[in-house]
């Protein structure tokens, strides 16, 4: 396109309306490198144009917050002078047209967010969604997915602790790869990128610039349609292993105190972290594109500004230092180039063979459109009604749908995928993946660095990551709160106490009323879920434009993902000596329900397996009674009462009494139950999702001298504690209507995936 020619459409993701904004800015029109940086600047995923009304609305303080949204991540005080940094980021549409290499730099991308703020990764998580288990594509993705986080982590030397796979058609054309990664530092200890001071020499470190990545900002900021998902030259190829001595090169710096400032080359590479850095730190900057390291012969201006190749940083220092600096990088054999300067007017001059090539005002570029959008409820909604299940009979055989409920591959054991990760890499896993919560304690190479400063060993952090993206179809709302609550239920399992949290929100296009609806629902919710737990929002990320267009026949239609809020939390337990899993432990144990059932069958994936229809509405959840509850559950584990707990989630009670059951990695467990159902069916008993309760279990003597303290701290809280059964060997019985040997699913359960 030449100076003259209008765009029709959209060019590079901007709409007309913004591409006349920018000229109106420029009192022209844009040339290419303009074009470029605009067009990345003002995409969706570096402006979060459509999201941001919404997500100032979030609690961002209290609790042990030092440092919320803004940053390249969020800090938490852990005490002892400790702060815990973290963050979690989508990276989905590189994954969906180059699996391997887009989920193992979304890995790569944001642990670079967390050693930016001076942390060391101790621990990722992820949480994956795929198409349908039967759908054709699925174990391509699943298994190149996968190949490429267990490479990037392990090569890294970061275990990964954590996470979640979901399988549903909603993914078919749109899989979502979602990372975490949480590290450690002093509080003292903590870089910015909003500390540039007018002198500063800018640095560019790291891998040299290639072609690869280049307009990945704005292809993320798009929907798919039938040519787009072929554009693997969008996609950023990752190195690990220059990773790696990048990570320990920049905290070898920083301890040295030779950083002032630094941001990490992110999405929009150069271009954001440049723009972001000067905003931020209210300067401006000279840029040197001659100086930029070049791996790709004859880049253009533009390519090496929006190229988004993989383990660079941008950094300022103290003009003095700068050999200093380059010696460290020199040491660990990485580029480190003296590539421009601090200045005091707020623009940023860009110099191109020894000349002046451009001057771009940084407000202009970096202060983009802010919508908000209009909203629609979904037409769809109309028919999501509450469940009328005497309308449906009692399928003849329940013990066949409790197999297929937990054997499902939702639910089934994801041993096969987590075992490909280096889960206990550091010394710091007390608890591995595929319970309730990771746990780990403070070790490792930390503890090396750290060696002259006193700690709390028995202090322990609890990590979750979750969401149910079927829930947040049906009543958004209800959606954002459940993901908060999961979170903090499956930490409160284990003895931990919630307290802060990160969110990656997954929706289809924001252009779409109805989306956007559900986008300030789910948002509405996950607030709601999060003041009332008093889990802080630290950080996070959106990511729009989920959505694929297809074509059938002659026709044209849109393939759109369910609203999908991702949360992954953070816990803090004072001793990880009283930390408790969620298997049972011994035969003659005696199992109890904590809290209240009330049966609602909605959207459960019983409905969707027996009657082939999930379209209800979801049951309520009452967050005072929820805090009541998990407050309770937490105070009797601190006294040491119970053995194991589990909360009632997705497939109900009897799901969760079969998953404690045979998850022991030590023997196979299984049960007998018998519960007055009051008068309620018996699907609805066992099968009802996300109920307000927990299994759990306890020797005889809670019911004996125990018993006594353990009312009053029910009576405290007013939660009711229900003996149902006792563990056993080799069956599951429930009411005489469940009857199966747990040898049996437990082999379903852990050959599924």
């Amino acid at each position: 396109m030449n100076k003259t020619e209008k765009p029709s459409g959209k060019l590079f993701g901007l709409a007309i309306d913004e591409y006349e904004k920018i000229s109106e800015l420029l009192g022209r029109e844009p040339d290419d490198f303009e074009l470029g940086i605009f067009s990345a600047m003002w995409s969706e995923h570096c402006s979060y144009k459509s999201s941001k009304v919404y997500l100032e609305t979030l609690p961002t303080k209290g609790g042990k917050v030092l440092i919320g949204p803004g940053e390249n991540a969020g800090v938490v005080d852990f005490g002892d002078g400790d702060a815990l940094v973290f963050k979690m980021e989508s990276h989905n549409h590189p994954s969906f047209i180059e699996p391997f290499q887009g989920s193992a730099t979304g890995v790569g991308g944001i642990m670079r967010d967390i050693f930016t703020m001076g942390a060391r990764p101790v621990a990722n998580l992820n949480s994956l969604r795929f198409g349908s288990f039967s759908h054709h594509r699925t174990p391509y993705y699943l298994s190149e997915v996968v190949k490429g986080i267990g490479f990037y982590g392990n090569c890294m030397g970061v275990p990964t602790v954590g996470g979640e796979v979901v399988f549903d058609e909603c993914y078919n054309d749109n899989i979502l790869v979602n990372a975490f990664t949480i590290g450690i530092a002093k509080k003292d200890g903590i870089f910015l990128s909003s500390e540039c001071e007018i002198g500063n020499t800018v640095v560019y470190v790291g891998s040299a610039t290639g072609m690869d990545g280049i307009h990945g900002a704005t292809m993320a900021s798009e929907e798919f349609d039938l040519k787009k998902n072929k554009k693997r030259s969008t996609v950023q190829v990752g190195d690990p292993f220059t990773e790696k001595l990048l990570l320990e090169a920049c905290l070898e710096a920083m301890k040295k105190k030779l950083i002032v400032s630094i941001q990490d080359m992110g999405a929009a590479g150069l271009t954001s972290s440049s723009f972001e850095m000067a905003d931020k730190s209210e300067k401006g900057m000279i840029i040197d594109l001659d100086a930029i390291p070049l791996r790709t012969f004859g880049m253009t201006p533009v390519e090496m500004m929006l190229s988004e190749s993989q383990e660079r940083m941008l950094i300022a220092c103290e003009r003095e230092k700068f050999e200093l600096l380059k010696a460290v990088f020199d040491k660990w054999g990485l580029n480190c180039v003296n590539a421009g300067e601090v200045i005091k007017e707020k623009v940023i001059k860009f110099y191109y063979k020894s000349k002046i090539y451009k001057t771009l005002d940084i407000d202009t570029v970096v202060n983009g459109p802010e919508y908000k959008r209009p909203v629609k409820k979904p037409d769809y909604l109309k028919e999501i009604m509450p469940v009328k299940i005497n309308n449906y009979k009692i399928p003849e055989n329940l013990n066949d749908i409790a197999v297929k409920i937990v054997t499902h591959p939702n639910i089934a054991s994801k041993r096969t995928v987590f075992t490909q990760y280096d889960y206990t890499i550091g010394t710091a896993t007390v608890v591995p993946p595929g319970f309730s919560a990771a746990v780990l304690r403070v070790s490792g190479n930390y503890e090396e660095e750290n060696k002259n400063k006193s700690k709390n060993d028995s202090k322990g952090f609890l990590l979750n990551v979750n969401g149910n993206s079927k829930y947040a179809y049906l009543d958004p709302f209800t959606g954002g709160m459940l993901a908060v609550v999961e979170c903090a239920r499956n930490i409160t399992a284990c003895g931990g106490s919630p307290a802060a949290l990160t969110d990656c929100l997954n929706f289809a296009s924001p252009e779409d009323p109805e989306i956007m609806w559900q986008f300030a629902e789910v948002v509405k919710g996950i607030k709601s879920a999060a003041i009332n737990l008093n889990t802080p929002v630290i950080s996070g990320n959106v990511s729009f434009y989920n959505e694929t267009a297809k074509k059938e026949g002659d026709k044209t239609y849109v393939s759109k993902i369910y609203p999908t809020p991702v949360i992954g939390m953070l816990g803090f337990i004072k001793d990880i000596g009283k930390i408790i899993t969620p298997y049972f432990k011994e035969e003659g144990d005696e199992i109890y329900l904590l809290g209240e059932v009330k049966g609602n069958l909605g959207g459960s994936l019983y409905m969707d397996l027996a009657y082939g229809n999930f379209r209800q509405k979801p049951a309520d959840l009452d967050l005072d009674y929820e805090v009541r509850l998990q407050n309770c559950l937490r105070s009797l584990i601190d006294k040491g009462f119970l053995k194991s707990a589990a909360d009632v989630s997705e497939g109900g009670i009897f799901t969760a009494l079969a998953e404690s059951a045979i998850t022991n990695p030590e023997k196979t467990l299984g049960f007998v139950v018998d519960y007055d159902i009051k008068g309620r069916r018996i699907d609805e008993f066992l099968f009802s999702e996300f109920e307000q309760a927990f299994i759990v279990t306890a020797g005889k003597e809670l019911s004996g001298s125990q018993g006594s303290i353990a009312a009053e701290i029910l009576t405290e809280y007013g939660i009711k504690l229900e003996k149902i059964g006792m563990v056993k060997k080799d069956i599951m019985k429930i009411n005489s209507i469940i009857n199966l040997k747990s040898g049996k699913i437990k082999k379903g359960y852990y050959s599924v995936i």
